[in-house]
């Protein structure tokens, strides 16, 4: 059995206990699909995966922004929403080790198993960025101005065809994604053939009304079996929230909340909720 978990967010109390779960369960590896630094406690998260001898992890949009080259060149810089995400992502750098800033930057951008494939929002997404970009703009910077939208249980049959297309030409039974942060596995028919999409939901941030975080537990089928299916379960993991909580209150130099304070709050009751921090801006 392996485990696939995404979009730790720096919550080391809430990967903690998915850890915790994830051993209970005996799992035999583990697989972190993205977006593990961008939070309060990124060293505390990484220290935690690497006590793992068998953990793989691929690049999410915080680790694609965080190691963007030449951020002083940014033609877009000044305006307000990237000088804060540059900001933000300085502190992230900030908090991390020589070593444990060349550990997360040598992660892939997307990873191939058998039948399978891990990216953090979308494999097409991965690997043809191309399709994304914008012109006139250099490509070191072009995935820092890229935010798609991922893989949803709402996505309609017509809008994954492209997807399932490419998987059936890959011979590829399986993505394994994350970034949406809601949770959901959808088993579709192509040519004949059954195609698995699973979005682990988020270890840190859960953002389907559920604090609790969400990781997947995955069988995958034996080796050289090609009529085999995965065997995916959704497991959600109760935590230590207030542990979270003073996190983010310890966390008096987080850029976020530095320009806006109300996002203190807001950002705390997303914890307590599941529910994004801009739905709770205005209370």
């Amino acid at each position: 059995m392996d485990a696939f978990l995404s979009d730790i967010h720096g919550n080391a109390a809430a990967l903690r206990a998915v850890l915790q779960d994830v051993q209970k369960m005996g799992c035999e590896r583990i697989f972190v699909l993205g977006d593990i630094i961008n939070g309060m406690r990124p060293a505390e998260c990484v220290d935690l995966l690497q006590a793992w001898g068998s953990v793989s992890c691929i690049q999410g949009n915080a680790e694609f922004y965080t190691f963007t080259p030449d951020l002083d060149d940014f033609p877009k810089r000044d305006e307000q929403f990237y000088a804060d995400l540059i900001s933000l992502v300085r502190w992230f750098a900030a908090q991390l080790s020589p070593s444990q800033l060349a550990w997360v930057q040598a992660a892939p951008a997307y990873q191939y198993l058998p039948q399978a494939i891990l990216a953090h929002d979308s494999p097409l997404d991965r690997l043809f960025p191309e399709r994304h970009y914008l012109p006139g703009l250099a490509a070191k910077y072009q995935e820092v101005c890229f935010h798609g939208g991922g893989l949803s249980a709402a996505d309609s049959d017509e809008a994954l065809q492209p997807l399932l297309e490419w998987m059936d030409a890959q011979s590829l039974q399986a993505v394994f994604c994350g970034h949406t942060h809601v949770p959901f596995t959808r088993r579709l028919e192509y040519k004949g053939k059954e195609k698995l999409i699973c979005n682990t939901g988020a270890a840190g941030f859960p953002l389907d009304g559920d604090p609790r975080p969400s990781w997947a537990l995955a069988q995958a089928p034996e080796e050289g079996d090609q009529a085999g299916k995965w065997q995916v379960s959704i497991r959600r993991v109760n935590y230590d929230i207030e542990e979270a909580l003073r996190a983010v209150d310890k966390a008096v130099d987080y850029p976020s909340f530095q320009s806006e304070p109300k996002k203190r709050t807001a950002y705390k009751k997303m914890l307590e909720t599941g529910i994004h921090w801009r739905a709770h801006l205005q209370e």
